[in-house]
């Protein structure tokens, strides 16, 4: 994720976001970021170019979170998300590249 992903999570947030870094055999970053109770996220299209969520704000172009996918495939990485009792969980899992001398 860039700065503007985690702008966005702190902007339009409703309660303290949690970033986390775990590193084991790959890299997974993950975003919670709780949500306002009447906010329709669909789970399935949060990835989707031009998907923007809650209609309401309209404000954003629906592409951070589709390019995100894009790199962390790239990277031969992935992405997912889940909504668990109000709480947005989106992962990044990147593989760790070790160079050999």
């Amino acid at each position: 994720m860039n700065f503007k992903e985690i702008h966005n999570c702190v902007q339009y947030s409703h309660g303290d976001i949690e970033v986390r870094l775990e590193v084991t055999d790959k890299a997974i970053i993950s975003f919670k970021n709780p949500v306002k109770p009447t906010a329709s996220v669909d789970i399935t299209r949060l990835f989707d170019r031009f998907y923007t969520g809650d209609k309401a704000r309209n404000t954003g172009t629906g592409l951070g979170l589709s390019i995100v996918r894009l790199l962390a495939e790239q990277m031969n990485g992935s992405t997912s998300a889940s909504l668990q009792d109000g709480v947005l969980d989106i992962r990044v899992e990147l593989p760790l590249y070790v160079n050999s001398p």
